[in-house]
């Protein structure tokens, strides 16, 4: 689990995951934060995938009853909720 809530660690979790994803499944990326998820190359399997390392590795689940995965659209959403959520737990302790 991530113990910082620094946006840069943050971002770099979650592109290291998205990486991690696409390079099992494609052998490469290329895409930028302002990239569609299924334009970077996430298609349902692979976001699902993603969510679950991304829970693992930051700790928190940023899709409940307040928002869904549908609500995001791009590579730089999904950083921008991981961060909400991750400001949100700590401000909770």
């Amino acid at each position: 689990m991530l113990n910082t809530t620094r946006t840069s660690d943050i971002r770099a979790a979650v592109q290291r995951e998205i990486d991690s994803v696409l390079l099992d499944e494609e052998g490469g990326t290329g895409y930028s934060l302002d990239d569609p998820l299924l334009t970077a190359g996430l298609n349902s399997l692979l976001l699902a995938q993603l969510l679950l390392q991304l829970e693992a590795e930051l700790g928190v689940d940023p899709f409940g009853e307040d928002r869904s995965i549908t609500d995001v659209r791009t590579v730089g959403e999904l950083i921008d909720v991981y961060e909400e959520a991750i400001r949100a737990a700590s401000a909770e302790v």
